[in-house]
């Protein structure tokens, strides 16, 4: 078992220099959506230093894994990284934020988006205030 752990553990941290250091952007959202689905919340400090990534599918991918992981501590980047992007990111954040919308870290954001300009964003946002259980669900 113990071995497994260290495996896991060597993967996460190859694809998080792929996410990092790559210069393809293919590669970049590739490594962020393996990182997500890696389970462990040792994904999230490299996912945490690619939210702003030049290109936005690669950012998509980053806010996606975010939200698989269910990184609590990850509200305040989050929120910042809704306040200045396009709406295409503002749903990404939101579903990310969905996921744990049972808990209290996350609903100011979810209680801003209801009054997002995009009816998408405020739809996935009230659905999620309603839902409100912090079960993962699909947004």
């Amino acid at each position: 078992m113990a071995a497994e752990a260290v495996f896991a553990d060597l993967d996460v941290q190859r694809m998080g220099k792929v996410l990092l250091l790559s210069t393809s952007p293919e590669r970049r959202a590739s490594a962020a959506r393996s990182l997500g689905e890696s389970g462990t919340v040792v994904a999230y400090a490299f996912l945490r230093q690619a939210l702003w990534d030049a290109h936005e599918d690669v950012r998509v991918c980053v806010v996606e894994a975010v939200g698989l992981l269910g990184v609590m501590q990850s509200a305040g980047e989050l929120s910042a990284v809704y306040a200045w992007s396009n709406p295409r990111i503002r749903r990404a954040v939101v579903r990310a934020a969905a996921r744990m919308a049972g808990h209290p870290e996350w609903i100011g954001l979810l209680q801003l988006a209801c009054g997002d300009p995009d009816g998408r964003v405020r739809a996935i946002a009230s659905r999620a205030l309603r839902a409100g259980s912090g079960r993962p669900r699909r947004f």
